[in-house]
């Protein structure tokens, strides 16, 4: 993702489906360190950038982020 498509993704998460469920996973302290540098540099809280990706790697997958 490009940063135009990383700030259209952040736009349409203000407006779009409610964020309403927690999820908790497990990772490694090199991803998380990772995670928390990426949020700091794009200035987002780590939690909005974790979902922008797993969004994104579900899209790969077929997931409709658009669908019911």
């Amino acid at each position: 993702m490009n940063t135009e498509q990383r700030e259209q993704f952040y736009r349409s998460e203000v407006f779009g489906s409610s964020t309403n469920q927690h999820m908790n996973f497990r990772c490694t302290k090199a991803l998380r360190n990772w995670l928390c540098t990426q949020a700091l540099m794009e200035r987002r809280d780590y939690g909005s950038v974790i979902r922008r990706l797993l969004t994104w790697a579900a899209e790969q997958e077929g997931f409709d982020r658009n669908g019911i």
